[in-house]
């Protein structure tokens, strides 16, 4: 019988809801480091925010936390410049 390939990202972005909040920021985050996940990224669109982490020694480095005008060369995509307020442009929190 064949195995499945098993791939490990390089690179995770969650986008956190109210409902997953807690279980995306404590078992997943644990799972992803526990995996080998080089880079994670959370999207919280409630406060209109990008926080960056790059595992190092098993561990998060938080690399910082980007508020929704800021314009943003985030690992592992640091070559690029990111401007958060067009990802906020049409969103709507009260209507989901």
């Amino acid at each position: 019988m064949t195995e499945p390939i098993r791939v490990v990202p390089d690179w995770v972005c969650e986008i956190l809801s109210l409902r997953t909040r807690a279980y995306d920021l404590i078992v997943k985050r644990r799972f992803y480091a526990e995996i080998g996940v080089g880079h994670l990224w959370y999207v919280d669109a409630e406060a209109r925010s990008l926080a960056v982490s790059r595992l190092v020694d098993g561990r998060w480095l938080e690399l910082g936390v980007h508020g929704p005008t800021d314009r943003v060369r985030a690992e592992p995509f640091e070559d690029v410049e990111i401007e958060l307020s067009v990802w906020w442009e049409d969103l709507d929190i009260e209507s989901g």
